[in-house]
């Protein structure tokens, strides 16, 4: 029971009771929740799937057809329909956060598993645990025959395809994605960014720019709207130290001096005192020296300034007291440094290490494998591409709010289907290769166990989901074009955007192998999870007026004793 202030400054109550549900009718409630998300999710499958949109508080609604973000905004008033819209979400975040493309096909994998195993279980006496190890060894010899079909993606012209099906279809944007690999490389950086008109655009950024411009502009040997000051052959002083008095950094000073070097300070901050005689040190021509306050926050910024140091071949300071012993060998130093009020941009760092270098290139690659968020992914992203000294920066355009997010979704999407693709290999999509997959299964040696069979027949029934519903959602019979489907063989296919059957994968209509592995994955341990709950308890509220009575009862009842 919960005591809640009122308005009026007295107590209101609210209450809750918990609702136990058993067996069949806990199982069918967590199934009409798991229908209701599905419902939404699977109208958004294929090049001819429909769009949702999303009520969002004080501004515009959402338009969308990117699976992740509708199962995220489905949330059912009746708690219990609620708890199986959640698993379900479960399977999609999982999908979602290993490979970044794919929720809407591990929905409906999911969903029909979790609707055959419930039908198995209304029939009559099984062994729960046991169906459950035939839907995972099922799900197993899926994902080993995906892989032996694979092929690796060795053109441009096929990370375009990818990168095409993540775009429901659009071939320009597929195109852009396509130019800007082939300008980076496949281990390039690409980041997705909102721009403030209806086109799209892409900027490559070379060596390293940082998203802070010097302290004070009196510095800038170039006024006016194009305000920066260019430093040529300048040395590197990196601090997370706040550097209050001049004092501290003479030893850089006097370096710079010697050597008749522009010297670059980046540290944690600056007293205004110490940027006033920094700036007349310029004016009178003594030192070329540049102030410039260091990216980030807290743990972030001391990452961000590692990479820095180790790109530029500089140590980083992190005491003031360091800066005392300095030596020319703590000094970065780079062939050309720009700075303007916004930004700092460092060319051509002269030393550096790079045994370290890359050791530090494969930890952050390694950290965006297990990034969780997409914040978390785009921070990592930024690192590595200030690391590797080159990245793209994907400016998406739109002529609404609305537009501008969709848009953008799918340019993520994509990017994470490429990527995955890159790595991984790719399969003929369209649901063709679920379906190449059932030969598989059927030549499993026979189960010891009736109900380890009846877990690869369930699988074996869903593998014929995700063609089906691309079919139906591109307004044709869904029955005819299954079997026409399941009647060739390899790469045969049907092409949802033009309603024609042929070699898919000749026609640029391929899958990442590793999305259609993890989407099954997390499918079946969704689906094996619903068919072996066996209770479902949630909280309920007990309405006001019943609550006053039972209250008024008990009261009662104690006057009586």
């Amino acid at each position: 029971m919960q005591k809640i202030l009122g308005r009026s400054g007295g107590i209101s109550v609210r209450s809750f009771a918990k609702d136990v549900r058993f067996g069949v009718e806990a199982r069918s409630l967590l199934l009409q929740g798991v229908n209701i998300l599905a419902n939404a999710v699977a109208t958004t499958l294929g090049p001819k799937g429909r769009n949702v949109l999303i009520e969002q508080l004080l501004i515009s609604p959402r338009i969308t057809k990117d699976g992740i973000t509708v199962a995220s905004n489905v949330q059912l008033k009746d708690r219990r329909l609620d708890m199986g819209a959640q698993l379900l979400r479960q399977a999609t975040n999982n999908t979602n956060n290993d490979v970044g493309d794919g929720t809407t096909t591990a929905t409906i994998l999911a969903r029909g598993m979790a609707c055959q195993g419930m039908h198995v279980l209304r029939q009559g006496q099984v062994n729960v645990q046991l169906l459950r190890e035939g839907i995972l060894e099922g799900s197993r010899t899926v994902c080993e025959a995906l892989g032996e079909m694979s092929q690796s993606v060795d053109t441009i012209g096929q990370v375009e395809a990818v990168a095409k099906v993540a775009l429901n279809g659009d071939e320009r944007l597929a195109d852009l994605i396509g130019d800007t690999i082939l300008e980076l490389g496949e281990n390039g950086v690409i980041l997705v960014r909102e721009s403030h008109g209806p086109n799209d655009e892409v900027k490559f950024q070379e060596g390293i720019t940082l998203p802070c411009g010097y302290c004070s502009p009196f510095i800038a040997t170039k006024s006016g709207k194009d305000s920066r000051l260019e430093l040529g052959n300048c040395l590197l002083l990196l601090t997370l130290a706040k550097i209050d008095q001049v004092e501290q950094i003479l030893p850089a000073l006097e370096l710079a001096r010697l050597r008749e070097q522009p010297l670059l300070i980046i540290a944690k901050d600056f007293t205004s005192d110490l940027l006033k005689t920094l700036v007349l040190n310029h004016l009178q021509g003594r030192v070329q020296v540049c102030a410039v306050k260091a990216p980030g926050f807290g743990d972030e910024q001391r990452l961000e300034m590692q990479d820095l140091a180790l790109a530029m071949g500089a140590h980083l300071l992190e005491d003031a007291s360091w800066l005392a012993d300095l030596s020319g060998e703590d000094l970065g130093e780079v062939v050309a440094a720009v700075v303007d009020a916004k930004e700092t941009h460092l060319l051509q760092p002269i030393k550096i290490n790079e045994e370290q270098m890359q050791s530090r290139i494969q930890h952050i690659r390694e950290l965006i494998d297990e990034a969780v968020t997409e914040e978390e992914l785009d921070r990592l992203n930024t690192r590595l591409g200030r690391l590797q000294g080159r990245l793209a920066t994907i400016y998406v355009g739109g002529t609404s709010d609305l537009e501008l997010s969709e848009r953008k979704d799918r340019f993520n999407d994509a990017l994470h289907a490429v990527r995955v693709a890159i790595s991984d290999g790719i399969v003929p999509g369209g649901g063709t290769a679920y379906l190449r997959c059932i030969p598989a299964l059927d030549k499993l040696p026979p189960a010891k166990v009736m109900e380890h069979q009846v877990g690869r027949e369930i699988v074996k029934d869903a593998l014929r989901l995700p063609c089906y519903t691309i079919a139906h959602n591109a307004g044709v019979n869904p029955n005819e074009v299954l079997h026409r489907v399941l009647d060739g063989s390899g790469n045969f296919g049907f092409d949802a955007a033009t309603g024609e059957f042929g070699d898919l994968v000749a026609r640029g209509i391929v899958d990442p192998t590793n999305v259609l592995k993890a989407a099954m994955a997390d499918a079946a341990g969704i689906a094996s999870l619903l068919a072996t709950t066996e209770v479902l308890i949630t909280k309920q509220p007990i309405k006001p007026k019943i609550l006053k009575n039972q209250i008024t009862r008990d009261l009662a009842r104690l006057v009586g004793m």
